[in-house]
């Protein structure tokens, strides 16, 4: 086994994600740490692609490719409490692997163990694990470690460090939590699941989405792609694009643009965000986007981009719905927020409390440092209907339902038993029926139950004030449409829209180890 140089300019995976604030209310933290090892290449045994010269293997005319395999190692977590330590064994970083391993295959698998000799001392700047010594069974070797770094605003980052010399995919890679905002959540639901969330947005990277990972993608044949990063002008501004398949085709039929030429990159922030996430006023809630917000969502376009770049064949069940920007047409894309003529849902421009365009809860009218400007119901976990803590700031709490799994959506109005009172967000669970024009919505308040038959607003007997009715079609076909999270993780069936859980796991998502 030998290793060499990458042949271009150096492939740095800068792979951060900004902090996440407890509290979920303060989005000023967005300040990254960097991992600046360039990665070298790896001469490994792998399989080569269907039609590739050499390709001698039985399967060689097989579409079908196995699932990834992936190792994480902990012999260098050892800063942090033993709590710590143990939350990212057990509880954070498992799940997160059967997700990949369930929802990714590997086009080239490798077709014998990772071995590295031992002259090689050290790799990701750490000392070399002594299992790699011995050889594993692997797809991705993944380095997990810790420090605290209680100076800068970074809550994890991820990197590869060494990539096939073959097909150029990441091999081994490494995943860093900062012990000052990471937090156990061991018995904290919503907690866990942005660590989750966060763990995954970082994997994301390690496997592939990186500006510096880009220039090695590759084609059916294993040749380098060409054009992968285009310029593309918006209200004057230069931005870059990324353009590979099926991800630019996709993206031109969800927001109903077909002259777009790929999915805008992040233009803000340090070497870690620009050029390695979605663009965030684009891509809101969408996981790869740079910024921690609640209602993160695993999207078609995320695993669009692992395919495209030739390495991965994603299982697309494993997605879960996106509708931020739908069908808005090429004026969503092309208009800046500021502009007179610029008016869409999904963001506003008064300082008021709604509801956010995901549904799971209420928010503020805010913009952040990503969001090139444009507001929109920035979501705060003090009014998350799936957050039981989140009862305490309910106007009617008695009335509400706030839980996690427990149905509820979010519906705004200013519904009251005052005779007058301010706009704020209702945590109500509701049933869709009908179908097509004919669809309705039935929202229980409390024990009276309330029919949205159209856009509008409806009153609640016995309460002054409305409730603000979302157009029913579009409501049951997006926010308000049930599903499996992330396909129960790989963890469990997907039965009528709700996880059933394999044996030894729970929660909504089967995410959590059952005791």
């Amino acid at each position: 086994m030998t290793f060499k140089k990458p042949f271009t300019l150096g492939a740095v995976f800068l792979l951060l994600l900004p902090v996440y604030s407890h509290v979920h209310s303060d989005h000023s933290k967005c300040g990254h740490s960097h991992f600046n090892e360039t990665p070298q290449f790896i001469e490994v045994d792998e399989e080569p692609l269907p039609g590739q010269k050499g390709r001698t293997l039985a399967t060689s005319t097989s579409t079908s490719y196995p699932n990834i395999r992936i190792t994480a190692d902990y012999s260098l977590l050892t800063q942090g409490s033993s709590e710590f330590i143990t939350y990212v064994k057990k509880q954070l970083m498992p799940p997160v692997i059967d997700y990949f391993q369930s929802a990714l295959a590997v086009k080239q698998q490798l077709t014998s163990p990772l071995t590295l000799p031992k002259s090689l001392t050290s790799i990701c700047g750490y000392t070399t694990p002594s299992a790699l010594y011995s050889g594993v069974s692997t797809d991705l070797y993944v380095i997990v470690s810790s420090q605290n770094d209680t100076a800068n605003n970074w809550v994890a980052s991820a990197g590869s460090c060494y990539l096939s010399s073959g097909s150029y995919r990441p091999i081994i890679a490494r995943m860093l939590f900062n012990l000052y905002y990471t937090t156990p959540a061991t018995n904290d639901i919503i907690t866990h699941e942005i660590n989750t969330y966060l763990t995954i947005h970082e994997m994301i990277h390690a496997l592939g989405f990186a500006q510096s990972s880009f220039a090695y993608f590759i084609d059916s044949a294993g040749n380098l792609k060409t054009n992968v990063i285009k310029n593309y002008t918006i209200a004057g501004s230069i931005r870059s694009v990324l353009d590979v398949e099926p991800l630019t085709t996709n993206l031109r039929n969800h927001y109903g643009c077909s002259s777009l030429p790929g999915a805008i990159l992040e233009q803000d922030g340090g070497a870690g965000t620009a050029g390695s996430h979605f663009e965030r006023r684009y891509f809101l809630y969408e996981v790869m986007t740079s910024g921690v917000i609640d209602g993160y969502r695993v999207s078609n376009f995320s695993l669009n981009v692992l395919e495209g770049s030739g390495w991965y064949m994603p299982n697309y069940t494993y997605a879960e719905p996106f509708y931020f920007g739908q069908g808005q047409g090429c004026n969503f894309i092309n208009q800046l927020c500021s502009a007179a003529i610029y008016s869409f849902d999904e963001f506003c421009s008064v300082a008021s409390r709604g509801c956010t365009a995901a549904g799971r809860g209420g928010g503020t009218c805010a913009s952040d440092s990503r969001s090139d400007g444009c507001y929109y119901m920035y979501p705060m976990v003090d009014y998350d209907c799936d957050s039981a803590d989140a009862s305490v700031n309910a106007r009617f709490p008695a009335l509400e339902t706030y839980g996690r799994g427990l149905g509820s959506k979010c519906f705004s109005g200013n519904l009251t038993t005052a005779t007058r009172s301010t706009q704020t967000s209702f945590c109500f669970k509701y049933t869709c029926s009908g179908s097509g024009v004919s669809t309705t919505v039935q929202v229980k308040v409390g024990s009276t139950t309330v029919t949205c038959k159209a856009e509008g607003t409806v009153k609640v007997t016995g309460y002054n004030g409305l409730i603000n009715c979302p157009d029913p079609l579009t409501f049951c076909s997006t926010a308000g449409k049930q599903y499996c999270p992330r396909n129960c993780m790989g963890r469990g069936k997907c039965v009528n829209n709700q996880c059933v859980c394999n044996s030894g796991y729970t929660g909504i998502d089967c995410a959590l180890t059952s005791s």
